[in-house]
């Protein structure tokens, strides 16, 4: 019998809980460890990883009801991902842009993120899904 990692776990655990949901981890494109860019000067992504993750947003002051939502929330992914690597987290159709990490487990399970999210107009481009 084989044990699980911590991630591993955590995982199972929460693929039991309603509050998380998928998640997709981004990365910036990188070629030959330089950032990738457009002809138009728009930073592209790469998919790192499937997960799972939820959104808190509690500490938003400004909620706005329209289809997508826009603003600030605190965004959590169980993920493989350095903390400093992840750029862009893909959560219920909304993409959000991480400002900075706000905590993480010492397990390194979860990583919880400072977030802003991107209006459905100006999603990013992503190089491989």
């Amino acid at each position: 019998m084989t044990r699980l990692s911590p991630l591993q776990t955590a995982k199972r655990a929460a693929a039991h809980n309603p509050a998380f949901r998928q998640a997709k981890v981004y990365v910036t494109a990188t070629d030959a460890g330089s950032p990738v860019y457009t002809a138009a000067g728009e930073l592209q992504f790469d998919s790192a990883e499937v997960t799972l993750g939820y959104v808190d947003r509690s500490k938003e002051t400004v909620l706005t009801l329209g289809p997508g939502y826009v603003g600030k929330a605190l965004v959590t992914v169980l993920s493989e991902v350095a903390p400093n690597g992840a750029a862009l987290i893909l959560l219920d159709g909304t993409f959000y842009t991480i400002d900075h990490v706000h905590s993480a487990d010492a397990l390194g399970t979860s990583i919880t993120y400072a977030c802003t999210s991107l209006a459905d107009d100006d999603a990013p481009l992503i190089r491989t899904a």
